[in-house]
């Protein structure tokens, strides 16, 4: 079984002198009977919101689990830090001036997020607030008009989320709490993550700061495995450039490894959905690999065996640009009618002998055609949306979803702004596209790859910590149980379990 987080209850006074920061000033006079509701034991609610919640881990030996929330020299300092504090957070001084998360981020200090002097956290483009996560964590059911559920629904009605009153917050949270018991009955996956393409400027698994994924959020969001890319952008394809992007994958896919193993007691390797399930009941995150762009395995067919025997479960034929295997779908390339080469044709039934899966998300429709024809295994598209509600190129038509469905295969949906609608999309856009993937190609054949540390992230989804948020709006959708176990994991899971078992390799 994985480990669950454990939600630590604040005392009384903490709480009334966090919701003070919602209200402006604290009524001194709160009924007997209301502050009883704030101090019954049985939590009913727990946690809402993932931005800074607290984590599952010893954070008194791994300090750097705990989010690290800027805090601005300013006359509020003193009760924004006890604010972080009781949402399990750890405060860090900033400088006073303009106190901006501009300003903040400018000033190249680690930070997860800044907590203002209006009691909002903000982290880039995304708001939180930390009173969310201590009512949330008590059982604060509606207490009728009183001067705090007043002073509770004045504070909400400022907030940028739609929630306007008490008894919305709490039925919120509510959600919030089956939300995080059902992903931690499930095995969870996002399977792609970037988090590799920028190891030379500190990122790791085994840290919370400088990236969207890793360890520690990934306890927050209650995800069990994310598959870490080994990406190249396209180069020319003569023998000697395909040689050196041969060696560039397979130095990038040591580092993946090699960061892992930093981490024994956390996280490991594993290649195949036993053995990811395997670290998930040691307690433990499962990494697994896969290569971005057919560029890493060059000219060469016998470098599809080589990326098997190191454990890479997809292959993303292309990215950006064409390469020798096929024509991708986006302007930077050429013909987007054009599909698989000859080569190509030759690397797709490899990788069927291999066992390793074809992933669809970079190249042309037509490539998408030719491999749904040609593979004697269900494909995938690691990373993509749906067309039909926003008119980019990597998103799917609704025709192709449908032959990703009757091929058995499984979409991951991405939660990148520029390929949801715009720049500022929210998790509801997200939505938008994972709920008609979910109406056009059916729940068995949809999932979650979000795209982090690669340019994904929306407001309400900024990391692999707040993914419980998805799982939410899944509730709020209607979607069940075990269609919501499916889209974490199940879906994908066996996609990968048929393509393994049908490899006849050498």
């Amino acid at each position: 079984m994985k480990k669950r987080a454990s939600f630590r209850a604040p005392a009384m006074a903490a709480i009334l002198f966090l919701l003070s920061g919602l209200s402006g000033a604290l009524a001194q006079t709160i009924p007997a009977e209301v502050v009883n509701l704030f101090n019954k034991a049985d939590a009913e609610i727990s946690g809402f919101y993932s931005h800074s919640g607290p984590i599952a881990r010893d954070v008194r030996a791994n300090d750097f689990f705990r989010p690290r929330i800027a805090v601005p020299d300013c006359e509020e300092a003193g009760r924004l830090k006890d604010m972080v504090r009781i949402s399990g957070g750890e405060p860090v001084d900033m400088p006073s001036e303009g106190c901006s998360v501009m300003d903040l981020r400018l000033s190249a200090v680690d930070w997860d997020g800044a907590a203002m002097p209006d009691g909002w956290v903000r982290a880039e483009n995304e708001y939180s607030i930390l009173v969310f996560k201590t009512v949330a964590t008590w059982n604060m059911p509606f207490v009728g008009e009183s001067e705090l559920s007043r002073l509770l629904d004045n504070g909400l009605r400022r907030l940028p989320f739609g929630i306007t009153s008490f008894e919305e917050l709490t039925r919120k949270a509510r959600t919030y709490r089956r939300a995080v018991e059902l992903m931690d009955g499930i095995f969870t996956i996002d399977t792609h993550s970037d988090l590799p393409d920028d190891y030379e400027k500190g990122r790791s698994v085994g840290t919370r700061t400088l990236s969207q994924s890793g360890v520690p959020r990934m306890d927050e969001g209650r995800l069990d495995s994310q598959i870490l890319i080994s990406f190249l952008w396209q180069g020319p394809t003569d023998d000697a450039s395909s040689r050196l992007a041969v060696e560039r994958n397979l130095a990038r896919i040591a580092e993946i490894k090699k960061d892992v193993a930093k981490y024994p007691h956390l996280c490991g390797i594993a290649t195949t959905p036993a053995e990811a399930r395997a670290l998930n009941a040691e307690g433990k995150k499962a990494f697994l690999v896969a290569l971005e762009n057919g560029y890493g395995i060059g000219n060469d067919l016998g470098n599809i065996k080589r990326m098997r025997d190191l454990g890479v479960v997809y292959i993303t034929l292309c990215h950006f640009s064409d390469n020798a295997i096929c024509n991708t779908s986006s302007n930077r390339g050429g013909d987007p009618t054009k599909g698989l080469t000859e080569y190509g044709k030759q690397v797709v039934k490899e990788m069927n002998r291999q066992g390793i899966m074809i992933d669809l998300s970079h190249p042309s429709a037509q490539t998408f055609w030719d491999c749904v024809n040609l593979s004697e295994a269900p494909v995938i598209c690691s990373h993509s949306g749906a067309k039909a509600i926003y008119g980019h190129d990597r998103g799917l038509d609704d025709r192709q979803l449908k032959a990703l469905a009757g091929n058995g295969g499984v979409i991951q949906v991405y939660t990148v702004p520029d390929f949801l609608c715009r720049s500022s999309a929210t998790i509801d856009d997200f939505m938008s596209h994972f709920n008609h993937c979910v109406e056009v190609a059916g729940p068995e054949h949809v999932g979650i790859g979000s795209d982090f540390d690669g340019g994904g992230g929306v407001i309400g989804c900024n990391g692999v910590n707040d993914l419980v948020n998805v799982t939410v709006k899944m509730l709020e959708h209607g979607y069940t149980p075990d269609q919501i176990k499916g889209f974490w994991g199940g879906n994908f899971l066996r996609v990968m379990e048929e393509v393994q078992s049908k490899a006849c390799r050498d």
